[in-house]
């Protein structure tokens, strides 16, 4: 394999060890890095995947996910997203990273073009480079003064060698949602130069203003050129699990199936049967913790209003804000190494989402609001020495 320069260590995951490691040596620690509800996994799919480990009927299942699974999730985006997916449409998989990676594997041939909107995902232009070392990725970073996306840069950009394009919204790390504008010129896009679009939609549930969500994927009559990313790490609190799910072209089922034989043989049973089971939970603990996603925001659009010479653009959803540092004179790396050296707030370096945001750094909110509210006192004291 070509392992490709791009495919690093997640600085995510770097400073989570380093918080950890920092707690055996029974230091203090505030983690404000990973993102991971604060709430339990619903009842219903504990007890219904208690019940499953009783019953023993966690066999193999088809390496596309059980049938029923796959009906009620085809179903859920024809009557919340609009998207016309039928079973046949859909690929259960360990993990919305999973359905990442083998959307690209599908799709990518030996110098296609593939275009990702920073600041992005740690993981997207990894996964590209392992699903193809020869694709060719063209950056375009959003505009840094309000998170928006720079329509007319792609359109003069996209060429007939474009075979993708990534879209993340709700955004991680910055929290942006795309409106229906720029969803539908970003589509016309690739209806004109006939290329694919990925959309990452994993927060689509944690939503905490006025703003909806509109997947891209309801703009075509039949699932043709949009695949869908999406699963139930965020929405369910089951980050663990590892269970995902793609909506994708007919075209695709042969080669993601064969993939999906040979890479994972089947998505853990157990976990698929389990939510199977308790698909139609109640939901309502989304609401509540929404709220409480709101009140974090607002709290942190306090504590950066005016500590200069930061700058904080109020995230719409997820559970993570994007702080602007670039006044500090200090990247990224160095600016969470000393924090959490000299306060034990763990946080994420901007550089992890691409080499341009490297004047960011980001903070998770889905922590408990005492913690939240001693961490963000420790960064702003620590942020307070550089004015």
């Amino acid at each position: 394999m070509i392992f490709r320069q791009e495919i690093e260590e997640s600085l995510t995951l770097k400073f989570a060890h380093l918080a950890a490691e920092r707690r055996k040596k029974g230091l203090p620690i505030i983690s404000l890095g990973l993102g991971e509800p604060d709430f339990k996994v619903p009842e219903e799919i504990i007890e219904a995947t208690v019940q499953i480990l009783q019953t023993s009927s966690a066999g193999y299942s088809s390496p596309m996910g059980i049938s029923s699974l796959r009906e009620k999730i085809a179903f859920k985006l024809l009557s919340e997203n609009n998207i016309p997916a039928t079973a046949n449409n859909i690929l259960i998989t360990p993990g919305a990273k999973q359905a990442f990676l083998l959307a690209l594997m599908a799709l990518l041939e030996p110098e296609d073009e593939i275009i990702v909107l920073n600041p992005s995902y740690v993981s997207f232009i990894p996964q590209i480079c392992i699903a193809e070392p020869r694709a060719k990725i063209t950056i375009i970073d959003v505009r840094k003064s309000d998170f928006s996306v720079p329509i007319d840069h792609i359109s003069n950009l996209v060429s007939s060698a474009t075979k993708i394009l990534i879209l993340n919204s709700p955004n991680n790390p910055a929290g942006y949602i795309f409106s229906k504008e720029e969803l539908n010129k970003l589509f016309d896009l690739a209806i004109k130069y006939d290329f694919y679009i990925i959309s990452d939609e994993i927060y689509e549930k944690l939503i905490f203003t006025h703003d909806p969500h509109l997947s891209v994927g309801s703009l075509e009559s039949t699932v043709e050129r949009v695949l869908t990313v999406n699963g139930f790490s965020k929405s369910h609190a089951m980050t663990g699990w590892r269970i995902g799910y793609l909506c994708f072209p007919q075209s695709l089922y042969q080669k993601l199936l064969k993939l999906q034989q040979h890479i994972n043989t089947n998505t853990c049973t157990l976990i698929q049967l389990a939510l199977d089971q308790a698909f139609y939970h109640d939901q309502s603990y989304l609401t509540v913790y929404n709220n409480k996603l709101a009140s974090r925001a607002a709290h942190l659009t306090l504590t950066f209003k005016d500590l200069h010479p930061t700058r904080l653009i109020l995230p719409k959803a997820g559970f993570f804000a994007f702080v602007n540092i670039s006044h500090l004179n200090m990247d990224s790396n160095t600016f969470c190494g000393k924090l959490i050296e000299e306060t034990g707030v763990a946080t994420t370096p901007g550089v992890a989402f691409g080499s341009n945001w490297d004047d960011h750094f980001r903070i998770s909110f889905a922590t408990s609001d005492e913690n939240l509210d001693k961490g963000l006192k420790l960064i702003r004291k620590f942020v307070s020495k550089f004015k």
